[in-house]
């Protein structure tokens, strides 16, 4: 029933099945395949600043420039797959989870002891943990949300006509629906996968813990932590189905500020 197709000139190379009675395709439903070919390439550069623990205060901070480039991948066998087979190279394009720049600050200070017993008793032994980092956004892929080229294959992009695909910012309006069109019937795009970067992410969180001191070796800890401490709004990705009627509009975000109060007893 099945017959071997020409192989793709592409340094990924895949054999392409197709019916030899294509009358009776009609009742097949899709056909999975498995491909042992793959590439993946991630480069980074990576600079770090530390000052090691003293007079009570430690600080560590970081910078990564990085580029990230993968076929399709998945932990699966029926995950992401080639949506065009007769040319893979199109589906060569960023990883999901590539973030160009990302940058980070943590640090540690402890109040130092005061000799004088009224001032030890409000100020000793407190710990202030500041946690800052900021990363560029991921990337989404703009699809068709329908089966375009007739194939059953998921994942069809659409086609990009315009240079900027963006729109104003604003999460109403993020990307530009005007940028983007389906293409014609029985055909696929040319527009690369993950080619959009969604917002990028703000996270500040901060530590403070005080340790009352008991009898002999026993403490108290008294940890007070609060994420996202000023409460910055950390938008998700957009829609990016371009047959949905919020295309382009960021629906979602990240969590509030969240705070948790703990105590811990050490003897």
């Amino acid at each position: 029933m099945f017959g071997p197709g020409a192989t793709t000139g592409n340094t990924n190379q895949r054999r392409v099945l197709y019916l030899e009675n294509q009358a009776q395709g009609q009742f097949y439903g899709t056909i999975g395949q498995v491909d042992d070919t793959g590439r993946g390439n991630y480069n980074a550069l990576l600079l770090s600043v530390q000052r090691r623990l003293k007079n009570g205060f430690s600080v560590l901070a970081n910078w990564t420039i990085s580029k990230c480039m993968s076929d399709p991948a998945t932990t699966e066998i029926t995950g992401p797959t080639i949506v065009n087979p007769a040319d893979p190279g199109l589906d060569y394009s960023y990883c999901a989870s590539d973030r160009r720049y990302v940058g980070g600050v943590n640090a540690v200070y402890r109040v130092p002891t005061f000799s004088n017993r009224t001032l030890a008793a409000i100020f000793s032994d407190w710990q202030l943990s500041p946690i800052i980092r900021w990363q560029s956004g991921n990337r989404s892929s703009i699809t068709t949300g329908v089966d375009t080229a007739l194939t059953g294959v998921g994942g069809q992009r659409a086609v990009q006509i315009l240079d900027d695909p963006y729109g104003s910012g604003a999460p109403t309006q993020y990307l530009n629906r005007a940028a983007f069109a389906a293409p014609a019937t029985g055909t696929y795009s040319t527009l690369k996968p993950f080619t959009i970067v969604n917002p990028s992410q703000f996270n500040n969180d901060l530590g403070v813990t005080r340790t009352f001191r008991l009898a002999g070796t026993q403490t108290v800890q008294a940890r007070w932590e609060v994420f996202n401490v000023i409460n910055h709004v950390n938008f998700n990705a957009p829609v990016t189905s371009l047959n949905s009627g919020t295309f382009g509009q960021i629906l979602t975000a990240g969590d509030p500020r969240i705070m948790q109060f703990a105590l811990k007893f050490t003897y």
